[in-house]
């Protein structure tokens, strides 16, 4: 399922972690990917005692509805665990996958004085993990795994909190070559119209944009199974084609960005060497750029832009363009493999 924001006729693609690389420039930031036994670290043990703690706790309390201890949890707390508890039990990457499937729900809790009743917590989990199992199931794609789970807290008042809960699913098995794009790449700039040029009418469903959102991702699969995330609330804000100029780029700038007018030259066609810049001098650029000391990526979202002159003003030319936002988080690893939803 597909996300759809409306930025001047965007399309939101939802997106998860790094790149692969096939030659020297992309070995940079990939994880190696390794068959090696490993084991957790002092700060895996840490962080999965204290999700065990928590959801040992709700699960006392789901067991014993009457007890009411008195106590309560910050938002910004619940809303740590919630998503730990949910990213430790179900999501983990380290899977093969070829379809990146996310969407997002929303819900209500309330919090008087900031604040959230410890006895509240096993419904107001329960909530999130009907949402993320809803997102999940109506997941395109066979073999799906969970990839990662985030909540967003927002729009506090006196008395209640909105929760946005975000889930990204990878599904089947790969069948592109990740780190390079080979003469048949040509593709159309959005709107999932698929490939262009000699090659139009193929594999429509897909265009440029989700074409480098999952090439972004493909380290996911690198990272030893058992590795789970922990996103931070945040994402960077959007970045547009604008903030990143670039004389090298086929159009100017590090994202792509294409100025269109009578007599209009659309679709927009993306040949092979410009998706090769758009994703490792682009997206990665930006992406390591952006990224905090210490931190992983964990989503990335590629957005199609439009923008239209106004005819009233004999206005007539159109922008094209790709826009970005990049989540970070911790990375952990369990021995534990995860639930299935």
């Amino acid at each position: 399922m597909k996300n759809f924001k409306l930025t001047m006729l965007s399309l939101a693609v939802f997106v998860l972690a790094a790149i692969t690389y096939s030659c020297t420039k992309q070995d940079q930031a990939e994880p190696a990917s390794s068959t090696t036994e490993i084991s957790q670290s002092d700060a895996d043990i840490l962080i999965e005692n204290k999700i065990k703690a928590f959801k040992s706790k709700m699960e006392f309390q789901r067991e014993n509805p009457s007890f009411k201890s008195g106590e309560s949890m910050s938002v910004d707390s619940a809303v740590w665990y919630f998503k730990a508890a949910l990213n430790y039990t179900y999501a983990r990457a380290g899977v093969d996958f070829n379809y990146l499937s996310n969407d997002s729900a929303a819900i209500s809790v309330s919090t008087p004085n900031g604040e959230i009743a410890e006895n509240e917590l096993p419904g107001i989990y329960q909530q999130i993990l009907d949402s993320v199992r809803a997102i999940y199931n109506t997941a395109e794609g066979n073999g799906k795994t969970l990839l990662m789970v985030n909540v967003v807290s927002s729009d506090a008042s006196a008395n209640s909190t909105d929760l946005t809960i975000y889930a990204a699913t990878g599904s089947t098995t790969p069948t592109y070559i990740y780190g390079h794009f080979d003469e048949t790449d040509y593709w159309n700039w959005g709107l999932e119209l698929g490939k262009c040029g000699e090659y139009a009418g193929q594999e429509v469903g897909q265009d440029a944009s989700t074409v480098l959102q999952y090439r972004i991702n493909h380290p996911l699969i690198t990272y030893p199974p058992g590795t789970y995330f922990i996103p931070d609330e945040n994402p960077t804000r959007w970045k547009y084609y604008k903030n990143y100029p670039d004389a090298n780029s086929p159009g100017g700038y590090r994202l792509f960005y294409a100025f269109d007018e009578p007599p209009y030259t659309y679709p927009i066609c993306i040949p092979p060497e410009d998706m090769h810049y758009y994703l490792y001098d682009g997206l990665v650029y930006i992406m390591n750029v952006l990224k905090p000391a210490g931190k992983y990526l964990t989503f990335g979202e590629v957005v199609i832009g439009y923008e239209s002159g106004d005819p009233a003003n004999f206005e007539y030319w159109v922008k094209y363009s790709h826009e970005v936002r990049f989540t970070y988080g911790d990375k952990y690893f369990s021995v534990e493999p995860g639930e299935t939803l």
